[in-house]
């Protein structure tokens, strides 16, 4: 028991001395810390460059008939980016760009941007997203990182292409109607200002023009809706495509996240050499 006491106290007495041996020989940290941020900076230097490319894009946020929001895959940035890291997604992006699908893996990434703090239903899906591609060439970046904008909003909103399919053709049966009703109350009106034609006929006719007119204002209002519905489909439910990608060139490794690195080495490397230091300088004295 006594040597286990010993031991305890003889380690947290040498935990003392270096903490201490850091401390007055400050300078080697010092230098260390210096000397590892240089190197770390040089390092992310050495990778070379490469050019990348990112497209931003609103995901759509699908509604139910009733207006409610549907959360689905499609409002789900996780989801996204597996769609896009996909080999299928990956496989078309590569021939949309003419390279090899090789090029691609492990040089796509996704980035959520959110747009607001609020956490509600409703909001869920305002965020952007962002696909980045990092290649050789910058035209290949821009057109890879394009194309998997374009199979995010192709892939990620069937419900939402057959919804604004049925508004279109909704919205065409409501012009069709609209078109022969104009032309049957052109016809009534006309009828109406014959002089030869008798007062109950004229006033049966009457009935019937107003009759049409309200039926016109009343699809002229469905027509109306069904545009406004086709058109928060087609900007608000379907994903959007905000800013398309541009290549730009940029270093192969982080200079942050390489300084870090060579910071962090360097400070234990400087404190080592401090701790040695001062060993040899307290034997020396012994």
């Amino acid at each position: 028991m006594s040597a286990v006491t010993d031991l305890g106290a003889e380690r947290e007495i040498d935990l003392g001395r270096w903490k201490q041996a850091a401390i007055e020989r400050w300078w080697f940290v010092a230098a260390g810390l210096v000397a590892g941020i240089v190197v770390g900076a040089l390092y992310s230097l050495s990778g070379g460059s490469v050019y990348q490319a990112s497209v931003l894009l609103a995901p759509g946020q699908p509604f139910s008939p009733t207006g409610a929001p549907v959360l689905n895959y499609q409002s789900s940035p996780r989801a996204i980016e597996k769609l896009v890291t996909g080999e299928s997604a990956l496989k078309r992006a590569a021939k949309a760009a003419a390279i090899g699908v090789g090029a691609l893996r492990g040089h796509v990434s996704t980035q959520t941007v959110a747009t607001g703090a609020s956490s509600s239903t409703a909001s869920r899906g305002a965020v952007l997203l962002e696909i980045t591609v990092q290649l050789a060439k910058p035209k290949h970046a821009e057109d890879a990182a394009n194309a998997l904008g374009q199979i995010v909003k192709s892939d990620t909103s069937p419900y939402v292409q057959q919804s604004i399919s049925a508004y279109a053709t909704k919205i065409s049966n409501y012009q069709a109607q609209l078109a022969a009703i104009k032309s049957r109350i052109g016809v009534l009106q006309q009828a109406i200002n014959t002089q030869s034609l008798a007062f109950l006929d004229k006033l049966l006719l009457v009935g019937q023009l107003d009759n049409a007119e309200t039926r016109f204002g009343t699809i002229s209002d469905n027509l109306s809706l069904a545009e406004q519905q086709q058109t928060l489909a087609s900007t608000v439910e379907l994903a959007q495509i905000i800013e398309p990608a541009v290549a730009h060139k940029t270093t192969a490794r982080s200079r942050r996240n390489s300084i870090l690195v060579g910071l962090l080495i360097g400070l234990i490397a400087g404190a080592i050499v401090a701790i040695v230091v001062d060993t040899r300088a307290r034997r020396q004295k012994d």
